[in-house]
């Protein structure tokens, strides 16, 4: 489908492809509401990922904030360029109307990162797979190219649950609630928590500015949830229990500093994960290290995401595993230079 062929459905359609928003096809919350699967079609169906919006108590802003989101979403998932990149949504269609906002998407969705990561199922090779894709597609977001006008963008709300994996395990970015830069130049940065408790950056969010180091630190905490097996829900959240950023830090309280923990190999892969056959045990210490630098407390330290991309990259689980991981798609190495030359 091409960006100029996003449908608008009525909400009774919806309803339809998604059997009444039932439990079965249910995935998941996001910051700002849920997401379902959906199927439009009996013959030969089309698997949907159908994302609504709601209202949460626990967070605050406006409903009319919702209606300026869905739409400005709209716009972002035409642009020609960015849904070029394989790990960004491809929007089918959506609904606007007073009383229900949706978005619809392209995807054959197998679950959310945030519901597979405490998974045995979910295994090292399909954790890296999903890391090394949501690397990719930031150091896209976050590159200033010369033949651009536009500034880089930010995603400033970064949650596993808003990153789904296709059947295949392909990672998709499903959520731009909060995304500032780009072709939103006008979009305000939004200031203070509104949600993705224990993966936003808190002493950055209470500045109003756009810096992408929020995502680095975001993904070093995903980074560290995929590695550990560990997620934060509003549960904990509400229970006061440390987020995965806290435990990681607490781990590290035995090393006086990087480099002791570096002499050390210290490491925060699960053992189940580190038992796997693919598992390197280089790669734990490699990959603790790279989401430690991510979450690192001085903000203008932290790696830019092409480094880390290409820290990633440099994996020995990467390197012998790169049709499967995506290390050998130009697509995900440089898309940008891609896209260009489609254009």
């Amino acid at each position: 489908m091409q960006p100029d062929h996003v449908r608008r459905f009525e909400y009774e359609e919806l309803v339809g492809f998604t059997d009444n928003f039932s439990e079965s096809n249910y995935i998941g919350r996001f910051q700002f509401g849920k997401f379902y699967r959906g199927l439009l079609g009996k013959t030969c169906p089309t698997k949907l990922l159908v994302k609504i919006w709601e209202v949460p108590e626990i967070y605050s802003f406006k409903p009319v904030d919702n209606k300026i989101r869905l739409m400005e979403e709209v716009i972002l998932l035409r642009h020609e360029v960015v849904i070029k990149h394989p790990c960004m949504v491809k929007m089918y269609g959506y609904c606007f109307d007073d009383e229900h906002l949706v978005a619809v998407y392209l995807l054959e969705p197998l679950d959310s990162v945030f519901n597979l990561i405490p998974k045995d199922s979910f295994t090292w090779l399909q954790r890296i797979k999903a890391a090394f894709g949501l690397a990719s597609v930031l150091k896209f977001l976050h590159a200033k190219y010369p033949t651009s006008y536009f500034t880089p963008f930010v995603v400033q709300n970064l949650d596993p649950a808003h990153i789904v994996i296709e059947e295949d395990y392909n990672p998709r970015l499903c959520d731009f609630g909060l995304m500032c830069g780009g072709i939103l130049p006008n979009r305000r940065s939004y200031s203070g928590p509104l949600g993705c408790y224990g993966y936003i950056d808190v002493s950055a969010s209470s500045r109003d500015d756009c810096s992408n180091k929020k995502d680095v630190f975001a993904f070093g905490v995903i980074l560290l949830s995929l590695i550990s097996k560990r997620v934060y829900t509003e549960e904990d959240r509400q229970s006061g229990l440390p987020t995965v950023y806290e435990w990681a830090l607490g781990q590290c309280q035995a090393f006086e500093s990087y480099s002791e923990m570096r002499d050390a190999k210290f490491s925060l892969v699960h053992k189940s994960t580190a038992s796997e056959s693919e598992f390197c045990g280089e790669d734990g210490h490699k990959i603790t290290m790279i989401a430690l630098d991510c979450v690192y407390r001085v903000e203008s330290e932290r790696p830019a995401m092409k480094q880390v991309f290409r820290a990633l990259r440099k994996l020995e689980v990467v390197k012998n595993n790169a049709d499967f991981i995506g290390a050998n798609n130009k697509m995900l190495l440089r898309p940008w230079e891609i896209t260009k030359n489609s254009c």
